[in-house]
């Protein structure tokens, strides 16, 4: 399995999150079953942990000097098998840009929650998105045609046929308001969700980044526990 932890630089929270999971892994005895990796939305290539985060991993026993920032890229989410984010910001960015990763995407607080309510706030959530989807995909196959005939027109101008920005702004909205009810309802449960997100600790005193570290180390736990009952 591959398991690919994301924030926004990686070099804080998914900084941390990628060698406490491998040190959890290697003492579940799971070291050969899961291969895991981390990378930022933001990141620029080859940045060190921050001070903080390197200050946490030497406290483990790990080496945070190891650690270089790797930018989230096209690669890395078809190498995933299940991509953990720190936030909704996060999950929310890589599903605007890879669509088909939905179903292997959490935020990771969210995929850890056991609680009997959110299990089934989410379950619901699932059906709506599934729903959501179905509608979507007949949307885009009732307008194939239309959207081949643009797509020409825009071939055919070189780009310079300003009606078909307007007229595939206008077929956006139409798919957009096929789902509107699913959209509406899926917000509606999501209010009803605890907060999901792991703050960044980025620019803050130790003692943040070591709050930040309890908050993962939790969440790691039990997904350790989740990962050894699936695997």
């Amino acid at each position: 399995m591959n398991l690919l932890f994301v924030c926004t630089g990686n070099t804080c929270r998914s900084a941390m999150a990628e060698p406490l999971m491998r040190k959890r892994l290697a003492a579940a005895g799971l070291e050969n079953e899961v291969e895991v990796r981390s990378a930022g939305i933001a990141a620029f290539a080859g940045q060190p942990a921050s001070k903080g985060a390197k200050h946490v991993l030497t406290a483990q026993g790990l080496d945070g000097d190891a650690h270089m920032a790797t930018p989230l890229d096209d690669e890395l989410v078809r190498w995933a098998d299940l991509i953990l984010t720190m936030s909704q910001s996060h999950k929310r960015a890589i599903l605007e840009r890879h669509f088909d990763a939905l179903e292997k995407t959490f935020q990771l607080k969210e995929f850890v929650d056991d609680d009997p309510e959110s299990v089934k706030i989410l379950d619901m959530m699932d059906e709506l998105q599934a729903e959501a989807q179905t509608k979507q995909a007949l949307f885009m196959a009732e307008h194939a045609d239309e959207l081949d005939s643009l797509q020409q027109r825009y071939a055919d101008s070189g780009g310079q046929d300003p009606t078909v920005d307007a007229e595939l702004a206008a077929l956006q909205q139409r798919l957009e308001e096929s789902v509107q009810a699913e959209a509406e309802k899926m917000m509606e449960l999501a209010s009803k969700l605890p907060d999901y997100d792991i703050a960044d600790p980025y620019g803050s005193d130790l003692p943040v980044y070591e709050q930040t570290a309890r908050e993962l180390e939790i969440a790691l736990d039990k997904l350790v526990v989740r990962l050894k009952e699936e695997l």
